[in-house]
């Protein structure tokens, strides 16, 4: 029997693995061009995962000092604080020395969410 050499002519070498910054690059031109391509996707995903992540808008309604509060000045050590806003009426204990502010963001209370599909 004889024996065959095989040997391949005209084909190009194989590529070397890329490395993790070309795949992170190759991503993000992937991602920037969807974008780009698919504008109202972005503003749909803006949208829902604004108030997921960072919250919804509050403006500060009340407070509470914890001590007496003479003259012109500032309460330094709140009780509690009470916000108005897209969730409804929320009342925050701030931790020691924290102050109520006059717009903030707050998460979403998923319990009173639920709370209140149940109760219609």
């Amino acid at each position: 029997m004889n024996k065959l050499k095989v040997e391949v002519l005209g084909g190009k070498p194989p590529k070397p693995p890329e490395g993790w910054r070309m795949r992170l690059r190759r991503a993000l031109q992937s991602l920037a061009l969807a974008a780009i391509q698919r504008p109202k996707t972005v503003m749909l995903t803006f949208i829902v995962g604004f108030p997921l992540l960072i919250g919804t808008p509050h403006v500060g309604g009340d407070y509470q000092c914890s001590h007496a509060v003479w003259g012109y000045g500032a309460c330094q050590a709140p009780l509690w604080c009470e916000y108005y806003g897209v969730q409804g009426r929320r009342v925050i204990w701030p931790e020691s020395g924290e102050h109520c502010h006059l717009f903030k963001f707050m998460t979403l209370d998923v319990v009173m969410l639920i709370e209140g599909l149940r109760d219609d």
